[in-house]
Order: C-alpha cells, then structure tokens, then sequence
C-alpha cells in the first residue's frame, strides 16, 4: 500500500498545555500545523482534578492570545491575591500581596485539564489538525534540501520544523540525541484536594518543612485547598500508606492548622521529582519546548510558566522567517535556545538554592534563612520586587 503524504511547517509532538498553545500561536501566523497525541481531548469535570499549575500574568498573556483563557475563566479558576511563606523550624516568614503592586491578583490556580480541554477546542477552531496517535517514528531530521519526516502509519508528514513538546521522557529530545543535564531531588510530590475548616481567603501558602515544603494553593471553593507536598522518599511512602483521614491530619499538624482542621476530598497521588534540563535545545529541523527542555522542583510553581515563556520566545522569534531556509531557521533557533537557556538556568538555580537552604537543620544555616526572610518582610520595595516576580511582571525576571 502506497504510503499518503502530508506536507506541513510545523509539527507538534504532545499536545499538552504547551504544545497546543504553540500550535495555535503558529496556526495564528498562517502556519500549518499538526499536533501528535497520545490522549483524547481531556473532559470536563465537576470535581477538582489533582494536577494543577500556578499561572502568572505572562502565562495567561499567552493563553489570551490562544482566546482561550476566557474560557477558561469561565469553567474555573482560582486566583490568589496574596503569598504566605515561612519555616516550620524557625521565626523566618514572608507576605506580599497584589496590592503592593497595585494588581488584581498574583497568579491563578488552574487545572491542567481543564487548561488542555479549552487549548483543544480553540486549536480546532483555529485550523489545527490534532492527529491522536501513539505511534510514530522519526525517518528523517531534515537538512539543508530536505525537510524532517515523521512517519505516523498510513501517513507520512514532512515539515520545515518539528517541536518536541512530548514531556520529560521526550522521545522527540532521545531520537535528536540532545545532550542532558539530569538529578534526582530524592522526592516525591505528593498532590491531593484538601477540605478545610476555615476559608483560604485567596492566600497562596507554603511551610517550608526540613523533609520537603508543602504549599496550599487556593481553589475556587473557599474551603479546598489543592496541596502539593514535595517530600523525601521515607516520608513519601509512609504518608501514601496512610488512611486519608490519617494524611489529612498531617497536612493540618505540619501547616500548622493554619487553615483549621482538614479533610481530604480526593484521591493521593504521587510523582517522582527530577530535574532535567536540555544542554542543547535543537538539532537540524528539531527544537524542544516545556518539560521536554526543562523540568524543576515544583516548589516555587514555576515549571508551566517556564513552558509558556518558550511558547511565547519560539512563536516570536520564527514569527516572519522562512523556515525551509535552514539558515533563517537556526538563527532563529539560536536566539530562542539563548533567551530560554538564560531564564531555565536561572530558576533551576534558584530551586537548589531554595531546596538546600531549607532541607537542613543546621542551626547556622536556619539562622541566615529567618534573616533572609525577615529582611524583605520589612523593605517594602524588597516585597514589591518578590510581588512582580511572582506575578511575571518584574522586568529583570
């Protein structure tokens, strides 16, 4: 049987939150787009899904953009106005708030699915195809002559560019053979829903624990809280053995109660935390984008935003260019590999900083961090400055 063939700019491998928001910003310049997917569209639900991500400004910028984020704000969302950080073990605290940057909001809780569902719907409006498959293979990286081809069974696509958004276990990044940096935290993250007694009151809050911090991160019911615990193998596994009302009596002892008494309302799930990130970024018509790049410590929230931050560098920077011409097209890619590298760099830097200054008792150590702490918690143009960080408006960020 004579294989069809379909000739295409760009093609997408995972369709994820990163990967249709990619597609739909090129889709948008007047590129032909495909997406390549394992899943069906992701469903809406009436429950509260366990994986969520906080979003900056710049990351609903984007999903602006897409015209999705509307709709997104419709179903359900959760911004938070203010950020409580401490340590369990010592005096060291810190809060900011939206006010102090005279914003309506630091960043809002949303569900990856949901995200997915809404970026599915717009991506179709928008004239991408999304071809559901879970096998594929890569015939050829493309040269100066030749574009890259993908053969997905009765079709073969042949495309100027090839993203790899598939993930951290990207088959994309191993078929290129990009070279990685890669560590294992030693921990698990663990995510559940959590009911509490006393309302989150739209207050992002995380307790930095010597086993791993635990953030409580506000939902749109006023008593849910969706928990992310990034803790040590031991404690992992112990606190996935224990009766929910077991777990969720943790939760309320090591936050302190500072929510009151809790419940769990969810399922416990857990996932390995690794870091990795991608030395080189592209190989002849191959370029990496989202986990596919870059995976980092959940604990600042900050691996979406990172994904969304290449969507928004890679569309701008092959905006306009002829990405048959090689040499157009690696310039390009150059320039996208720089700014991201620079940026990924610089949070993984700060996670270790941050997992190290925290996951030790050393008393010498625990006195620095509560001076840290304290000293922002007292400048007001400090708690500004973290303020337009974490809302992704700090220019230097």
């Amino acid at each position: 049987m004579t294989m069809k063939r379909k000739k295409l700019d760009v093609v997408i491998v995972g369709g994820g939150m990163i990967g249709l928001s990619l597609a739909i910003r090129l889709a948008q310049q007047n590129r032909r787009v495909m997406v390549l997917e394992r899943h069906s569209q992701p469903e809406l639900s009436e429950e509260l899904a366990l994986r969520v991500s906080a979003l900056n400004d710049r990351s609903r910028s984007v999903l602006k953009d897409c015209g999705a984020w509307p709709l997104v704000q419709e179903h359900r969302s959760g911004p938070y106005q203010s950020m409580q950080v401490w340590d369990k073990d010592s005096p060291a605290h810190i809060e900011f708030s939206a006010r102090e940057i005279n914003a309506a909001d630091l960043g809002a809780i949303v569900e990856n699915n949901v995200v997915e569902h809404f970026l599915w719907h717009r991506a179709e409006q928008v004239g991408v195809d999304i071809l559901q498959t879970q096998q594929w293979t890569m015939v050829h990286a493309g040269d100066d002559s030749h574009p890259a081809e993908i053969d997905v069974g009765e079709w073969l696509l042949s495309a100027d560019l090839i993203v790899g958004a598939d993930g951290g276990r990207s088959k994309v990044r191993q078929y290129a053979e990009l070279p990685l940096t890669f560590w294992d935290y030693g921990q698990q993250g663990i995510v559940a829903n959590i009911r509490t007694e006393q309302p989150h009151n739209g207050v992002a809050r995380q307790v930095f624990l010597p086993t791993g911090p635990l953030a409580l991160l506000p939902t749109p019911d006023s008593h849910t809280v969706s928990i992310v615990w990034s803790a040590d193998e031991d404690l992992a596994k112990n606190l996935l053995n224990e009766p929910v009302e077991r777990f969720a009596k943790q939760v309320e002892t090591e936050s302190g109660r500072v929510l009151g008494g809790c419940e769990c309302v969810s399922d416990i799930k857990a996932f390995p935390l690794k870091m990795q990130y991608a030395r080189q970024w592209y190989q002849h018509r191959i370029v990496l984008a989202g986990d596919a790049a870059h995976t980092i410590h959940p604990l600042a929230g900050q691996g979406a935003n990172l994904g969304f931050g290449d969507v928004k560098a890679l569309t701008e920077k092959i905006e306009g260019v002829d990405l048959s011409s090689l040499t157009q097209l690696h310039r390009s890619l150059s320039a996208y590999q720089r700014e991201r590298k620079a940026d990924t760099q610089l949070m993984i830097a700060a996670m270790e900083t941050f997992k190290r200054g925290f996951g030790t008792a050393n008393p010498v150590v625990k006195g620095l961090r509560a001076l840290a702490f304290a000293l922002p918690n007292k400048l007001t143009f400090l708690k500004r400055k973290l303020a337009e960080i974490a809302l992704g408006t700090d220019p230097q960020s």
